[in-house]
């Protein structure tokens, strides 16, 4: 039986990750397959804090086991295969009270939904969830003719996340070990976790761990939620077997571990080649730089780019630190491909592809054409030999050495999105892609 939930935490607590393990602990259930974190458009200003719901299949246990996680000294195995062994009713009655006992109700923003389901639903919600608008009546909508059962406490927005994870199919996935203490993680020292973070990194196929340059450690969370960590990977026994032992050999208290598929690092908020551009989506277009890049209060920086008949403004704000550095080096003429949030006219750029470079040139006073001394400029296209008094109105010019290659710019690791799939690497892929 399909399980979802989702819009449990607040800014203040909570992790609707840990709110899952504590409804696979108390239920009884095998767990079928792995459980799912399946992250949702991150444009979206009602977001969710972490913009991600929870997914898994639960029943009765069959064929090949494969471990997944510990909570406390036991491990946690996920069947391959599997059989229903509890109705839908009966599942939304065991897990709603959990719900409502650990979901951050006080806050005005937490609005929770609980979705049940005997199958997966059809994968067009999925990609409507990380790449468009929706509201509460399109998942009730949606749900009620897949047959699916559904709760919703307080306006119940978490149905709408729900709805999306059991949609998601997973052709593209990435994995994430994630390491809780209830009820919140305790306080490290920052140099433990730029070590720690330091460390995850020579995990094979990790990603996304640590800004050495930012000194920012991102497998750390706030300290308010259950989280202590998260190491995001391409190889889930990699992640179960260091990432374990990693939490272990660094005395950090923990209670569980668990490992989800996920469809973080896939990139399957962008979509390619639109033909218009609206607020709250995120887009991969290709155009020609048509103005010079200027910088405003707060250190954000701006430049136009031709994209089919369109003048399209792109930004590099204060959060993206050193990418900062590329953005400003472009220049007229160069054709780019960004990838980035469309808001009030403006694409936010997570990553850019420099496809091909402008030459740049650099205006100097010319050589006299008759003792080949350089001629003064003396304003006004007016360039003089200071030797013979040859005069000359065209200046030299040459061809400057740009430091900005042709290549590919992500933003650092302490600016990108959890959806965001850095240049370096291509995330495992089943099936077809969508693209």
């Amino acid at each position: 039986m399909y399980l979802a939930i989702d819009d449990t935490d607040s800014s203040q607590g909570m992790c609707t990750t840990f709110l899952l393990t504590e409804i696979i602990e108390r239920s009884g259930l095998d767990i079928i397959g792995m459980p799912a974190l399946v992250r949702l458009n991150p444009t979206i200003p009602f977001k969710t804090r972490g913009n991600g719901a929870l997914r898994v299949n639960l029943g009765h246990g069959e064929g090949q086991t494969r471990k997944i996680g510990v909570f406390g000294n036991r491990p946690v195995r996920a069947f391959q295969h599997g059989s229903e062994s509890i109705t839908e009713p009966d599942l939304i009655d065991m897990v709603e009270p959990v719900v409502r006992e650990f979901a951050e109700l006080g806050d005005e923003n937490t609005n929770p939904g609980i979705v049940v389901s005997r199958q997966e639903l059809p994968e067009e919600f999925y990609w409507q969830a990380v790449q468009d608008f929706l509201n509460v009546d399109d998942a009730e909508k949606f749900l009620r003719k897949n047959g699916a059962l559904y709760v919703k406490i307080k306006q119940g927005r978490g149905i709408i996340g729900s709805a999306a994870a059991l949609s998601w199919k997973g052709a593209r996935k990435t994995y994430e070990l994630l390491a809780y203490r209830y009820p919140h993680a305790e306080y490290l020292p920052q140099d433990m976790k730029i070590s720690m973070a330091s460390e995850a990194d020579t995990i094979p196929g990790t990603f996304n761990n640590v800004d050495r340059n930012n000194r920012h450690a991102a497998i750390f969370p706030s300290e308010k939620t259950p989280v202590i960590l998260g190491i995001r990977g391409r190889d889930p026994e990699a992640l179960l077997g260091q990432g374990i032992e990693m939490v272990t050999s660094w005395n950090v208290g923990h209670d569980r571990i668990l490992v989800y598929e996920s469809n973080q690092g896939t990139d399957d908020h962008i979509i390619d080649n639109p033909v218009k551009l609206q607020d709250y989506h995120t887009y991969r277009i290709a155009g020609r730089v048509i103005s010079s890049p200027y910088s405003i209060r707060g250190s954000h920086y701006f430049c136009n780019i031709q994209w089919k008949e369109s003048t399209v403004k792109i930004a590099a704000f204060e959060p993206t630190k050193e990418f900062r550095q590329v953005f400003r080096q472009l220049i007229p003429g160069d054709m780019i491909t960004v990838y980035g949030s469309y808001s009030s006219g403006t694409i936010n750029v997570e990553k850019l592809d420099l496809m091909s470079r402008a030459r740049l040139y650099g205006k100097n006073s010319p050589a006299c054409p008759t003792c080949h001394k350089s001629m003064e400029n003396h304003g006004n296209g007016d360039y003089r030999c200071p030797t013979c008094g040859e005069r000359q109105k065209i200046p030299h010019y040459t061809v400057v050495d740009r430091r900005l290659s042709e290549g590919h710019y992500d933003v650092p690791v302490i600016a990108r999105r959890h959806l965001s799939r850095p240049f370096d690497f291509s995330v495992q892929t089943v099936g077809g892609l969508r693209r």
